[in-house]
């Protein structure tokens, strides 16, 4: 399989934030694909949920030769290494009647190539992304001009059109 370009949001809201987004960068870098570019840190408030901490976001691109859903498998099992426990979350969300929780780690698939995926597994490009400053500032970053494969619009034009709503 060729190489193609993947964008990746890594979000935490742990104590120590940037040491996991850290870990995990180092990691996707020799478990999924050579880093390209890394965005700078991006914080927010926590969304969908509410949160003690901020999150912090960063987008990183990469130059993979796995298809799409053997990232998604991978960057499950880099998760889980640093830490995430989806049942935990689950049950976090649950009692607290919120679709989100807290985590120590979160790696969302953002663009695979152009491509598009919307099955139970997957969803590409990253659902609400036009909706999602969080997102759209690392994403702008380091991917302004790449087209959304759905919404035919850059990254930078729609965090454009969301901050001046």
């Amino acid at each position: 399989m060729a190489k193609i370009g993947v964008i990746l949001l890594l979000g935490s809201n742990d104590e120590h934030a940037a040491a996991i987004i850290n870990e995990a960068v180092k990691i996707i870098n020799i478990a999924v694909g050579e880093m390209v570019k890394l965005s700078e840190e991006y914080r927010s408030e926590a969304y969908g949920f509410s949160s003690e901490r901020e999150f912090i976001n960063r987008a990183m691109e990469i130059s993979t030769e796995h298809d799409a859903y053997e990232v998604l498998r991978r960057i499950n099992c880099i998760e889980a290494l640093l830490g995430r426990d989806r049942d935990e979350e689950f049950k976090v969300r649950e009692e607290r009647g919120e679709r989100y929780a807290s985590r120590p780690i979160d790696i969302d698939i953002i663009f695979y190539g152009d491509q598009t995926f919307d099955d139970s597994r997957l969803v590409i490009p990253y659902h609400f992304l036009d909706e999602r400053e969080y997102a759209l500032r690392p994403v702008a970053e380091i991917a302004p001009e790449r087209k959304h494969p759905a919404l035919d619009h850059t990254p930078r034009e729609m965090l454009e059109r969301l901050t001046t709503k």
